[in-house]
């Protein structure tokens, strides 16, 4: 993101500011998504499905040019958008409350193969097709994954 908005005209110093914007507005984000997951029953997984698009929306965002695409791509599509890590645990560990290691172990290994991997690919888009792609293609990646998201989550709750 840094290397992005400098790219785009801003100090490198702006950048890193705006990037701490969005990484406060994250920790927030998962504080008070953890504290509203405590106090439901159910619907966390919709709830993470939202993060999601509302992330890859912050993430076409940043696509665009100027100020304020630029600081609501991030508070969007890295404060709201990733701060649904932890609210997968929670979700996972409350549908199978059985096998809470088993369970999620399966799908760290997703978040771990994304995280090592993602970067990779969208490395390489940048540096072929340009950062407006990137962000566009990792906002296609999120929109995907919520769909899926849903998807699983609807398959595994099936009598």
């Amino acid at each position: 993101m840094v290397d992005s908005a400098a790219g785009r005209g801003l100090s490198p110093a702006l950048a890193g500011l705006t990037l701490t914007l969005g990484s406060a507005v994250c920790v927030a984000a998962r504080v008070g998504t953890g504290w509203l997951a405590d106090r439901r029953e159910s619907g966390h997984v919709a709830l993470i499905a939202g993060m999601l698009l509302v992330g890859a929306l912050g993430l076409v965002l940043l696509a665009l040019t100027g100020p304020g695409p630029l600081v609501a791509g991030v508070v969007l599509g890295f404060g709201l958008g990733w701060a649904w890590p932890g609210l997968l645990n929670f979700a996972v560990v409350r549908l199978h409350p059985q096998a809470p290691a088993a369970a999620t172990s399966i799908t760290q290994t997703g978040v771990y193969a994304g995280g090592c991997l993602g970067p990779l690919a969208l490395g390489t888009v940048a540096h072929t097709l340009g950062y407006p792609t990137m962000w566009s293609t990792a906002a296609a990646a999120m929109l995907a994954a919520a769909a899926l998201m849903l998807l699983g989550a609807r398959l595994l709750t099936r009598p």
